[in-house]
């Protein structure tokens, strides 16, 4: 069997590159071993205001769970709009029952179901972000080490002498994240974790001698999933925390992280699998949390995934959710999944027989009743490619179908790669990809 999937971004390969998946994850299987799925595509669950949208959120019982937007420098509820928010910062949106409170790296706004007005902040002071625990808003105050509460249930008030500092570092506060009640508070330098104390003077303290040494490199490079959090550290690896930070992704996402200048991580989530993205200059990485390994997202079209945090467009008003093939309004989803071979000699490749799910297309009308896989080889490390050929996945009820390409010749140092593509709005999924199978036919 040729490599592909699992570890494909890994650097064990010798000469050859990291093996490309877009656009596919890998699914655990006793039976098959590695298994690649396809990303769901996107379908529309909104359309709010003109983009692109900057955060979004729904809580049942925070007024009739009715969706809060910022999109386009503009807050609205449902597809109404509520006011102007400024900044230039990553968004964020904070509720309880009765308030939402709005914030895109500038100033607060509060929203109490009837008007939206700017909250009058200390200082006057940029918010960083704003988030909701334990009966308080919590606002990191720009550019410094300190954080503010409020008034208990009241993001409308806010007193200059409730606040507290970071203790470890002398730190810019960037992001903050919440666990069972703990806020573990992100500053260049260095995470903090404060714990609910019942004081009303000073309703969260720090836990003593925990601390990670390693900071954020970034506002919104923080994410909280369950009773775990995730973050871009200031040295440009993702983590996730543990006892001790815990380095994920491998060196290749190092790599891709170095060499940006933008950054913003944020999770998005189908039926069985979540995904902590990581969204760069011009490409989208998505770390399959329950995996472990990354894979990339891409739109159709563009080098970069086109959802942002809370599955909102990077351009329009759009706001979206991961759909099912034939039905979605994201007709073309591009995925690509690359298999290789390191070869110490030449070596003939008689055949490569792609093994996957064939005939088993929902019946759709038009140009994809038989819908087509594609497939193409390179002989100097993916330098340069051979054309696209094209063969199709087969009929519904088409379950014999093999899916072979002949004849392909000798190859040499450093190695053997060959990808499939599938475009079609349909689903796929990979079981295998072997080279020089006897006793195969071409169907």
């Amino acid at each position: 069997m040729l490599e592909y999937g699992k570890g494909a971004y890994s650097r064990t390969r010798g000469n050859l590159p990291p093996l490309e998946t877009v656009n596919m994850f890998v699914e655990a299987s006793q039976s098959q071993g590695v298994v690649m799925q396809s990303r769901p595509p996107l379908s529309e669950v909104a359309d709010i205001g003109n983009g692109p949208v900057q955060a979004s959120v729904v809580r049942d019982g925070v007024f009739n769970g009715d969706r809060f937007t910022i999109s386009g420098g503009f807050a609205y509820r449902g597809t109404t709009p509520l006011g102007s928010v400024a900044g230039s910062g990553p968004a964020s949106i904070a509720v309880r029952a009765g308030e939402v409170l709005f914030n895109a790296g500038g100033p607060l706004y509060s929203y109490d179901g009837t008007s939206l007005e700017q909250v009058v902040f200390p200082d006057d002071s940029n918010v960083t972000k704003v988030f909701y625990t334990s009966g308080y808003f919590i606002a990191l105050e720009a550019g410094t080490g300190y954080w503010f509460f409020s008034g208990v249930n009241d993001g409308r008030s806010w007193d200059a002498l409730d606040f507290a500092e970071v203790e470890t570092e002398p730190d810019a506060l960037l992001d903050a994240v919440v666990l069972d009640g703990v806020i573990a508070f992100g500053g260049k330098n260095s995470i903090e974790f404060w714990a609910p104390t019942g004081n009303a003077d000073l309703p969260f303290s720090p836990i003593q001698q925990r601390v990670f040494e390693q900071g954020v490199i970034a506002p919104g490079c923080m994410v909280q999933d369950d009773n775990t959090f995730f973050w871009i550290g200031a040295d440009k690896i993702p983590y996730r925390n543990g006892d001790v930070p815990q380095a994920i992704g491998g060196d290749f996402l190092v790599e891709r992280i170095e060499a940006s200048t933008s950054y913003r991580m944020y999770l998005l989530q189908d039926q069985r699998h979540k995904f902590v993205c990581i969204r760069l200059d011009n490409e989208t990485w998505a770390y399959d949390i329950t995996t472990g390994e990354p894979t990339e997202f891409r739109s159709y079209g563009r080098d970069n995934f086109r959802c942002g945090p809370d599955f909102g467009d990077d351009d329009t008003g759009k706001i979206w959710e991961f759909g099912e093939y034939g039905t979605a309004d994201e007709t073309l989803v591009e995925r690509i999944i690359t298999a290789g071979e390191r070869l110490l000699d030449p070596k003939i490749y008689d055949n490569v027989t792609v093994e996957c799910e064939v005939g088993t297309t929902p019946y759709l009308t038009g140009n994809y009743v038989e819908p087509t896989i594609e497939f193409r080889t390179s002989d100097d490390g993916g330098n340069v490619w051979e054309d696209w050929l094209s063969d199709t996945l087969g009929e519904q009820g088409d379950y014999r179908k093999v899916i072979e390409y002949r004849a392909l010749g000798m190859f040499n140092l450093p190695g053997f790669l060959s990808q499939i593509r599938v475009t079609d709005p349909v689903p796929f999924r990979l079981t295998g990809f072997y080279d020089n199978v006897n006793g195969k036919g071409r169907a």
